[in-house]
């Protein structure tokens, strides 16, 4: 099955209400993002922002081959980087069953060897698996490759 056709089947399920974001709200005016879809909120104003939203994560979704972090496996499909919370629940366990990694897109960053590295501690005992190289963030191989060692 296409990673495509299963991004747009979980957000067509949510636009037609038979599955809800992990955890979305829309903006209301002058209340700041509260709107879950209730009653008492614009129903159509929530799935159009909920749209929007979902559509613009698929469009900007992030995409490595392989960790440059120690400690995680290859997927064999790959691994996918996005703001899950605006996905239905449990849509990540969909994905790693069709053999993808899912990660948060605010915590990793792809090196232009499209390994990912991640820029947020996980622990106490983490320890960054990237340098920075005249101004740009790489992982360990590339750094040592562009440094000349």
């Amino acid at each position: 099955m296409k990673l495509e056709t299963v991004l747009n089947a979980a957000k067509h399920a949510m636009l037609k209400g038979r599955h809800s974001p992990h955890c979305y709200r829309a903006h209301v005016i002058g209340e700041g993002y509260v709107n879950k879809g209730q009653p008492q909120y614009d129903r159509a104003d929530y799935l159009r922002q909920l749209e929007r939203t979902v559509q613009s994560e698929i469009e900007n979704m992030g995409f490595a081959t392989d960790y440059a972090e120690l400690g995680y496996t290859k997927p064999s499909r790959g691994i996918l980087f996005a703001n899950w919370n605006c996905f239905p629940s449990r849509f990540d366990d969909l994905l790693e069953k069709l053999g993808f990694a899912v990660e948060w897109n605010d915590e990793w960053i792809v090196c232009g060897c499209l390994k990912a590295f991640r820029t947020e501690a996980d622990s106490y005992v983490w320890a960054p698996s990237y340098k920075e190289v005249h101004g740009e963030l790489m992982c360990l191989e590339c750094a040592a490759i562009e440094e000349g060692e």
